[in-house]
């Protein structure tokens, strides 16, 4: 999971045109293979419920400077009672898990 967002994403068709730019300036692109991550599927549902909650993290911003912290709790509880979605305390959890692995990279990478 960290792999996601310790490089900036990017896809398939933008890949191209960049690759496209490098060539006509005679820059040949590195070949480097993405690293397979595997999930188990017990952590399927948190992790779906991850991607859609993504952008519910808070920011404190300061001059220059943007700090993550965390996610917004009561944004998702109501995100998923008003989506109807109904989530284990597992699944809770989870997501905890893996909103803090966010956290603690982006932090990491701004300090």
């Amino acid at each position: 999971m960290r792999g996601l967002y310790i490089r900036t994403p990017i896809s398939q068709a933008e890949q191209r045109q960049f690759d496209e730019e490098m060539a006509l300036l005679g820059i040949k692109a590195n070949t480097i293979s993405e690293e397979l991550f595997e999930f188990w599927d017990e952590h399927q549902v948190a992790v779906t419920w991850w991607l859609q909650v993504q952008d519910l993290m808070r920011y404190s911003y300061g001059p220059g400077i943007a700090i993550c912290n965390g996610l917004d709790v009561l944004a998702v509880k109501a995100d998923s009672e008003l989506s109807g979605t109904a989530y284990s305390k597992q699944d809770y959890q989870k997501l905890r898990l893996i909103a803090h692995t966010v956290t603690t990279i982006f932090n990491d990478k701004v300090g």
